[in-house]
């Protein structure tokens, strides 16, 4: 692996660190959307979706599932 990806990995779990230890501390709270957030944020999604093309629409897809990913192995290395 090159320096460049070497410390952006090293980086990104530095970060990672960080987030657990708010997790453990209590100082970040990670839990699922109320449908109150939901509702509000599916219509912005909605509004842009109106004016995505197809390749915006797959590439977005592509960056929520990787987000989404990686966030429940974090919930699962936090617990």
């Amino acid at each position: 692996m090159g320096r460049v990806q070497e410390r952006a990995a090293e980086a990104r779990q530095a970060k990672l660190e960080h987030i657990r230890e708010q997790v453990f501390s209590g100082a970040l709270v990670i839990r699922q959307m109320t449908r109150a957030e939901r509702a509000k944020w599916d219509k912005q999604r909605a509004i842009l979706d109106a004016n995505f093309t197809s390749a915006e629409r797959t590439r977005r897809d592509s960056v929520l599932r990787t987000r989404r990913q990686r966030a429940e192995r974090l919930l699962e290395l936090a617990q």
